[in-house]
């Protein structure tokens, strides 16, 4: 992949530059938030490897700005470690994954081929799941042809389950990805949402809990076999 590296401690770039082309990848170093955005309006990265804490614009504000243009790169976010609010702030704007600081250069370099997995194509501008279609970019909803209105909150937590079908996502992941704040959330009120979300999609259920362990979103056809 191409991937772009925005880190202002030249050593830390350094290092995950050296280590992503020994796996293969083709990756070009930025220190700053301005380059970043710069750099993304030049040419295409398939993935960003992106620092929380850079000079001027922080990588919240590149992330923020990304998203606004409808840009659908990859990113995977670089956070102080054991800091929830970045981690969760992150995701809330569009990060696809995080890794806390200090890390393993090998848990980077594998996130990173995780990503390339579960996105092997450019992303599209909606997602879709049988005859559920969420659009990206005017987050329209439709089932078939009926039109369904979403909360923001209930928006939030579909887009989550709808970009990794088939995932069973726990209460915890679910949590961090849709609330901003840990005070805001536990895993009763991910309950009450995710009954919301399954009596505004309708029938044939595509929601499933697995118990003891989260939930997962899957087509009618899959649902049924699982059954």
């Amino acid at each position: 992949m191409q991937i772009l590296i925005v880190e202002d401690e030249v050593a830390v770039a350094e290092q995950i530059a050296g280590a992503l082309i020994e796996a293969g990848h083709d990756p070009k170093i930025v220190y700053n938030g301005e380059a970043a955005l710069d750099e993304l309006r030049k040419e295409p990265f398939d993935l960003i490897v992106l620092d929380i804490r850079l000079p001027g614009i922080d990588g919240f504000e590149v992330l923020r700005r990304l998203r606004a243009q409808h840009l659908v790169n990859r990113v995977l976010v670089l956070t102080a470690r054991g800091t929830v609010k970045d981690r969760v702030t992150g995701l809330q704007l569009g990060a696809d994954d995080y890794l806390p600081k200090p890390f393993a250069m090998r848990e980077l370099v594998a996130r990173v081929s995780a990503l390339g997995r579960r996105y092997p194509e450019e992303p599209a501008l909606s997602l879709r799941l049988g005859d559920l279609t969420l659009d990206l970019v005017t987050h329209d909803v439709h089932r078939s042809v009926q039109r369904i209105e979403l909360s923001p909150r209930e928006l939030r937590l579909l887009k989550v389950l709808m970009r990794e079908p088939g995932r069973v996502f726990t209460r915890t992941e679910l949590c961090e990805r849709v609330w901003e704040h840990a005070h805001e959330y536990d895993a009763k009120l991910v309950e009450v949402f995710i009954g919301r979300l399954r009596r505004k999609l309708g029938d044939p259920p595509l929601i499933q809990t697995i118990r003891h362990v989260g939930y997962t979103i899957s087509s009618p056809e899959v649902s049924l076999l699982t059954q």
